[in-house]
């Protein structure tokens, strides 16, 4: 016997539904959010001359190979990353989920039952010549198959505006994602570059503590032979000591160093890591760009910007929920009396139905999902301008910042030249005793003091370079890599 199910109409009706997909869904501006920020300047006011396109791959710029592998290792183990990348997963699946409401939905049912009845001690009267039976038995055996179809037609556009946020929240937690790559490549060259000054501040405190000890040895004996005072060995002596206090003051501060750089890329912090002490080369400063390019230039406005739009739709999607819905329901159906006959049955089933269901009275609940949106929309739209203003700042600061630096180390080095004169002219006066030795060794400390400073601003100038591309939104490498695919298992083929 032919049978045609509503399900095949209804499957064909789900192609059509399942495969519209909204246009600029999880990209351009949106305006309520771009309106929520202060006109912005036609170019940056910290630094007038830096106008340029933002280049990616600044990590390559320092030309250091343990660097790049440091980076290349943590986006690979670094746990904070690896969250990040779940995270899209999982919106990408409540994308899909929200989806699935377009669709409809079609089940199968299976029932089978065997009976049997006996009915003993009959009596009936019987006609003559008839034998009458004293008992009845019967066995009966049937088997039942369902195929049930529902669908809600999307006649105002609600569940698509589910779909729609849901699409929009995906596309923020993939700027997400890669935010958190570039933020953990800045992590990763900011700790590198610590652990090797902290490096060079310790090979400075070692080599105090050597030219301590030699004087310290010296006036020794110089107090053996009467031509040096007392006094002068106990000042050597306490100097000495300060030293190596800060010696072990600048060891404590590298192991710290290294431990963070190890926790970065996903190693244990054993502290082992040998940093060295040579700084990579200064890179060329970057191009800033314009200020209006950094709202879609920086994966992390990008994001905040997606969840207005996620909040937009909410809103849609709550406002509709007072308007009636439409459902159609479908069943179709065999009976057999044997499983192996379910395709040449002895019976069909067949029915279509429609409903629609509009609220009246739900006790509030839909005009408090209404202020539930509205107040989501206002907090992500707040949390947008708030992050925007501060994407500003960090650029405008890091700029700032980089001709302080170079003002700072240019003086520095001017500091670091003049007092090794100062001193090494002080030492050859106290040779001949036309100064004394507490002006040698504080002359002493101020040199070691300047070229621990030079040390800490060569190593901020890198610092900024780092924090201003993280800041223009440059990626660390170009170009920028996609999260991991979703496995098979979650595809959008599966129910």
């Amino acid at each position: 016997m032919r049978i045609v199910p509503l399900t095949a109409m209804l499957l064909g009706l789900m192609l059509v539904s399942g495969c519209s997909h909204p246009d600029r869904v999880g990209d351009g501006p949106v305006a309520p959010a771009r309106a929520s920020l202060p006109p912005l300047p036609e170019r940056w006011r910290a630094v007038a001359d830096a106008a340029g396109p933002v280049a990616d791959g600044w990590v390559a710029a320092f030309g250091d190979p343990r660097l790049a592998a440091l980076v290349a290792e943590a986006q690979e183990k670094n746990s904070d990353l690896q969250a990040a990348a779940a995270q899209v997963q999982r919106a990408a699946a409540l994308a899909r989920q929200a989806r699935s409401g377009l669709r409809p939905a079609v089940q199968a049912v299976g029932l089978g039952s065997r009976s049997h009845i006996e009915i003993d001690d009959i009596e009936i009267g019987g006609q003559a010549g008839l034998p009458v039976p004293s008992s009845i038995e019967y066995d009966s055996t049937s088997f039942l198959g369902l195929a049930q179809a529902s669908w809600e037609i999307d006649l105002w556009g609600r569940i698509s505006d589910g779909w729609y946020a849901a699409l929009e929240n995906e596309a923020a937690a993939r700027a997400d994602y890669f935010a958190a790559r570039q933020s953990i490549a800045a992590g990763v060259a900011r700790a590198y570059l610590v652990s090797i000054e902290a490096s060079r501040q310790v090979g400075l405190a070692e080599e105090a503590v050597d030219t301590l000890e030699h004087l310290h040895r010296l006036v020794g004996l110089q107090v053996r032979e009467g031509v040096a005072m007392d006094g002068d060995l106990a000042l050597i002596r306490a100097n000495l000591e300060q030293a190596r206090e800060a010696l072990a003051r600048a060891q404590g501060a590298r192991r710290e160093a290294i431990r963070a750089l190890e926790l970065l890329v996903g190693r244990y912090p054993a502290a082992e890591f040998a940093s060295g002490i040579d700084l990579p080369p200064m890179p060329t400063p970057p191009p800033a760009g314009l200020p209006s390019t950094l709202l879609e230039r920086r994966p992390d406005l990008v994001a905040a910007e997606r969840r207005v739009a996620a909040a937009l739709h909410a809103e849609d999607q709550a406002s509709k929920a007072r308007l009636p819905r439409l459902s159609l329901t479908g069943l179709a159906g065999a009976v057999s009396d044997a499983l192996e006959n379910i395709f040449d049955p002895t019976a069909t089933l067949f029915s279509i139905g429609g409903n629609v269901a509009a609220p009246i009275y739900q006790g509030g609940a839909l005009a408090a999902g209404e202020n539930i949106a509205d107040a989501e929309l206002r907090a992500a739209i707040a949390q947008y301008a708030g992050a925007a203003l501060a994407a500003f700042e960090e650029v405008e600061t890091a700029l700032d910042s980089g001709v302080v630096l170079r003002r700072r180390r240019d003086a520095a080095v001017i500091r670091v030249r003049e007092i090794e004169e100062a001193l090494r002219i002080e030492d050859l006066r106290y040779r001949v005793g036309e100064s004394s030795l507490l002006d040698v060794l504080q002359i002493r400390q101020q040199a070691i003091t300047a070229r621990s400073d030079l040390a800490t601003i060569e190593r901020m100038e890198r610092e900024q370079f780092v924090t201003l591309n993280l800041a223009l939104g440059g990626s660390w490498n170009a170009p920028e890599a996609d999260p991991p695919e979703i496995s098979e298992k979650d595809g959008d083929a599966n129910p």
